[in-house]
């Protein structure tokens, strides 16, 4: 099998794999749902959760050593 072949086999692999992706997405909301505003307020605190973890991992990762 040359590289044309294998990349095309591939490309073909991906396109049959991620199909039925496609078509079960969920239909969208009707036209009265307000979908704009949030349900759950997203604040700046999940910059500081990030950082947060990102120090106990590093912490972590240098105790193990």
């Amino acid at each position: 099998m040359n590289n044309k072949s294998k990349i095309r086999f591939i490309a073909v692999l991906i396109l049959f794999l991620t199909m039925p992706l496609a078509y079960a997405t969920p239909p969208g909301f009707p036209g009265d749902v307000d979908d704009e505003t949030p349900t759950s307020p997203i604040d700046g605190f999940i910059g500081v959760a990030i950082a947060a973890g990102a120090v106990y991992g590093i912490r972590k990762l240098r105790q193990n050593k």
